[in-house]
Order: structure tokens, then sequence, then C-alpha cells
């Protein structure tokens, strides 16, 4: 597709204009919208390249020559090198061609996704707070190709935990081929010379949150159009510097993406209102009476639940089973918590918990659990049924043990790691093998790691091998498989030893599932719970096993 851009007058005003020659799909006459995007496309186009400045000064009429297709592949480069970042840029006419395609079909997508993408698209600020598993990716990107499409988007900057930029990547390519986008996570030495050469040459800049630890230069002076963060509660604390990185940027539009807005109190939630609508709403807004709140809040978050939009989805069997201690575990508990009860032994509490918690999982001496044991009990059975399992641990001990068992028991190929310790190619290499490779039949994974971002539904079994003292936390694990695409029943497996510390984490949990639907769900009360009153309202005498 060729372009020229030209110079008119008009009632004694001047204007740009692309003007389509005669083999292209606009050539004659054109619609007023398909005019609206050519001056658009040709303010754009002086905008990125000075010489079209210079030659339509001296009176010439320069071509800018779209592309007549393209599908992107997102790219990265090979070396940490200023010259590697300056290939990714992209040409002016590169840039337009999303621009001047037809609008792009979203058949594909579910009724109640097209309505999230249309109500981000109305959004300056907004925080798409659907239930885990329900697409929050792919109506981001619909919503994206839309903007850029109507001519209402130049550049957008999404930012997500390290781990989950593969999935940004694969998600570009399926559902937005024509848009142009790059990673750009380059080292402190050439940074800001990485962030000056790339930003506003790609359509779409994907990077995680260190990078955003000191806003970079050229994001002070040039914003984004859109900023995306992913993963949001990650900006909860005010404190942090990412968090106040965020405060100074200034696009036209910041949206950001998680199921869980409030994950500790009322104050998570209004640090995140405070970033996308800073005119709106401030921190201090957690101070607010919750009625308040919850009104003001309510025009600039969107959040469906799965049984209110998938009844498709299959169904969930989700137990918790008792468990007792091994002799071993439950010696080796009581003696930690005899050690604990002598004044001059008593330590920090926090300690204590995380110990104890722990030894739940694991005796370190024998390696006894019974926990372990009985994974791979409920192991034999799915591996009959030629089905798939995903454990989830926020300790690596019980991870390590589960692979040297269930390797030794089926054969070296029959499970695979996902743990921070790994790389992102190792993390990618066993990812494939899992959801490809029949033989594999367990994912044995950091919940730290796999925890957000990840598609698991080649799985329907999963073991919640501990529980973190959020529920949220706990239920982003889980809706890895319980998510669109998933076609089989899914169970969920959760394990609490009897007489133990994990007893009163069920308790705690409880309440915090009470508080998140009295406040994400009805955006209402508030309350806080920490790891340091369980001592207190639990007694330490209850920190015993029963038997």
């Amino acid at each position: 597709m060729n372009y020229s851009v030209h110079i008119e007058k008009e009632n004694g005003i001047r204007r740009l204009v692309l003007i389509p020659e005669s083999d292209s799909k606009f050539g004659g006459e054109f619609s007023g919208t398909v005019s609206n995007k050519l001056m658009y496309a040709a303010e754009w186009a002086l905008y990125l390249d000075a010489q079209y400045r210079e030659l339509l000064q001296a009176g010439s009429s320069p071509k800018v020559i779209i592309p007549s297709s393209l599908k992107w592949s997102v790219r990265r480069v090979g070396r940490e090198t200023v010259n590697e970042y300056r290939m990714l840029r992209l040409g002016v006419g590169e840039l337009l061609y999303p621009l001047l395609l037809d609008p792009p079909n979203l058949e594909k997508l579910y009724p109640f996704q097209l309505q999230g993408a249309q109500w981000l698209i109305g959004q300056k600020g907004g925080i798409l707070a659907d239930d885990m598993g329900l697409g929050k990716t792919v109506q981001v990107i619909a919503a994206m190709r839309l903007l850029f499409n109507r001519a209402q988007l130049r550049t957008a900057l999404v930012v997500c935990p390290k781990g989950l930029i593969s999935t940004w990547e694969r998600e570009f390519s399926v559902w937005a081929p024509e848009l142009g986008v790059a990673v750009l996570t380059p080292p402190s030495k050439i940074r800001e010379e990485a962030w000056k050469t790339v930003t506003g040459r790609r359509h779409v800049i994907l990077t995680n949150y260190e990078q955003l630890r000191e806003v970079p230069d050229v994001l002070k002076r040039t914003p984004p159009g859109l900023i995306v963060a992913d993963e949001a509660h990650r900006l909860r604390n005010r404190d942090a510097q990412v968090t106040s990185s965020s405060f100074r940027l200034d696009p036209k539009r910041f949206w950001s993406i998680t199921g869980t807005p409030l994950e500790r109190d009322v104050e998570d939630l209004a640090t995140l209102l405070s970033i996308i609508a800073p005119k709106s709403f401030s921190p201090k807004d957690a101070k607010l009476h919750s009625t308040s709140l919850r009104s003001r809040a309510r025009p600039y978050i969107l959040r469906r639940r799965k049984e209110e939009v998938l009844e498709e989805l299959p169904d969930v069997l989700d137990r918790t089973e008792i468990l007792e201690l091994s002799e071993a575990q439950e010696k080796t508990y009581k003696t930690t918590v005899k050690q604990y009860s002598q004044p001059e032994k008593s330590g920090d509490k926090l300690a204590l918990l995380t110990r104890l918690q722990a030894l739940c999982d694991i005796d370190p001496e024998s390696r006894e659990s019974s926990k372990v044991e009985r994974i791979l009990h409920l192991l034999g059975y799915i591996r009959k049924q030629q089905e798939k399992a995903v454990v989830f641990s926020y300790r690596l001990e019980p991870l390590r043990e589960l692979k040297h068992r269930v390797t030794s028991q089926w054969g070296s190929d029959s499970a695979v790691l996902l743990i921070g310790e790994m790389n992102e190619q190792e993390r990618n290499i066993n990812l494939m093998n899992f959801r490809n490779n029949a033989s594999v039949h367990v994912l044995l994974a950091s919940s730290r790691i796999a925890g957000e971002g990840l598609t698991l539904v080649e799985a329907n079994h999963v073991f919640l091998f501990n529980q973190w003292w959020n529920p949220s936390a706990n239920n982003q694990t889980r809706d890895r498989v319980v998510r669109i695409g998933q076609q089989r029943k899914v169970h969920i497996y959760r394990f609490c030893c009897r007489g133990t510390i994990e007893e009163a984490l069920e308790q705690i949990l409880k309440s915090k599932e009470v508080l998140f639907n009295d406040t994400v769900e009805r955006l209402a009360q508030e309350r806080k719970d920490a790891w340091e009153q369980l001592v207190s309202e639990v007694g330490i005498d209850n920190l015993f096993p029963s038997k």
C-alpha cells in the first residue's frame, strides 16, 4: 500500500493528508472515517520522521510505503547491546500498518470478554478485576487492537512480573498479530539509551516491574498513550519504589489487571485507584467510610465471576483433606513448640510460625511427610486415568522430595519442576514438556513462580501442598487450571494437618475470604489480618498436635 503525503489548504487552514495511490484499497473516493484516519496517519508520520517535514517544505510529495500484509512475531534482543535494541525499531510505514487495516474481527471472544474490551476502551483509568481464568489478558489485547485501528492510540506499555512476559508474547502473537511488540528489559548500563532508542518505534513494549523502579527519562518526557499494569496488586504498597514510580507516569490511559485488587486491607484498593485515577483518588481514601469508597470506586472497576459468565466451564470439586502428622513429623513439631515455650529460648513469633508450617510439609531429618505419601497415592490413580496434575508449593523442599519419589516410581520423564532457580529458557522447556509430552503427568511448581499468569489446562488435578495466609494467592494457583480452555472436571486437593498451625491457618483463611468478598465483591468493609496476630488469637497451646 503506497501513500503520498500532501499539504492541503481548506478555508485558509493547512493540513496534512495521506493520499492513497490508485491501486490502494482506499483508491478513489473514501469515507470520512477513513479520511480522518489518513490525516491522523500523516500527522503521525510527520512526527516520527523529520525527513517528511523537510521534503514537504521543499515542495515535494514524499511517499509512505505501508506493507501490504504483516504478521509480527514478538521481538527480543539477542545480546544486551544498544545496537541490538536499535534493530527493534520499526519503520514509519510499519507503524502505520494497523491503523489502515479493516476493523479487527473479535468474533472469537466470549460476549463478556467483548463487553470487557469495550468497557476498557471507555476508561482512561480502570481496574479489570475479573476472576482468574476469564481471559483478562485477551480482553486487554482486544481493546488495544481497537484503539490502534481507530487511530486513538499510538504506543502502549505493558508492565508485568518477569515470569509473565512470555505469556504476553504468546497472547499478542495469537490475538493481535498485526501489532509490533517488543520486549524491553535492558541492563542498567545501557538502560536509558535502550529505552530512548525503542520508545515510540514499536506499537507495544513489554517490560517488567523492576525496569520501572526508576522511570526512564524518555517515559517522563513522552509517556505512552496507554500503560497496562498486569498483576497490579504488585503496586499495592504505596511506599514501594515501583509504586512511587507509577505515580510519576502520566499516560492518557492507565489500566490495571488483577483478580485480587485487595489482598490485605482496603488500602490496597485505595492505592490502585490513586494510580489509575490520580485526580479522583488518593491512598488516604482508605480512611473513608466503606460506603463512600464503594460508591466512588464502582465506575472504575469491572469484575465478573466465573459462575456469572461461564456456564460451559466444567465442575470443580474442591476439598480439604485432614491428615495426621507422621511419627517423625509429630516428634519434631512437639519439640519445636516446647523449645519456644521456654522463656530463655523464646524467639521471633514469625520464625516459629514459618518453622511449624515447614514441619507440616516434611520432616527435615527423616524426610517423612504425610502429604507426600497422600499425593503419591492419588497420583497413581491420576496416571492410570491418563490425566495430568500440578502440585503447587510455597516451599521448595516438598517439590524436590516429590520429584525424587515420582521419578523413582514412574521414570525420569514422569515429572518436571518449575521453580525460581531455573532461568526463563529452562522454565519454558519444562512447561512445553508438561503440555505436550504424554509421559510427563505431573508439574511440580513453585507457587510464587507459577501462581500467576500461566494457563495449565492440560491438567485437571491441582494439589495445594501448602497454602499462603492470603486466600487470593491460593486461588491464583488454583485458577491456573480452572480457566477458559479447560474441558474436564477439575479436582482441587488441599491439606490440613490435624492439631497443628494449619488448623489455625484454616480459620485465618476463612475470615480473610469474608473480608475479600465484602470488599472486592462489594467494594466495602475495612479490616486487617496479619500473621503477628495469629499466636495471640489462637494461643500457643493450640499449636500442639492433638493426638
